[in-house]
């Protein structure tokens, strides 16, 4: 569970830092890794998808470890 909420946690620090210009902070906005692993745009919908799949992977989990 603890593990499950720290990936939760640096998924929603990336997706928020996507609404600054981080990129261009490192010098990294043209470099298409960067864009590639980081993001370029900010979307609720992303976090919504994060926090549902934690929550799946929670409850299978906690089946598995029942049975």
């Amino acid at each position: 569970m603890q593990s499950a909420l720290i990936v939760l946690i640096i998924a929603f620090i990336v997706e928020f830092m996507q609404l600054t210009s981080f990129l261009e902070w490192f010098n990294l906005q043209d470099n298409n890794m960067a864009k590639i692993i980081f993001g370029s745009t900010f979307h609720v919908s992303d976090l919504v998808a994060y926090t549902l799949g934690i929550i799946t992977t929670l409850i299978i989990e906690n089946k598995l470890n029942n049975d």
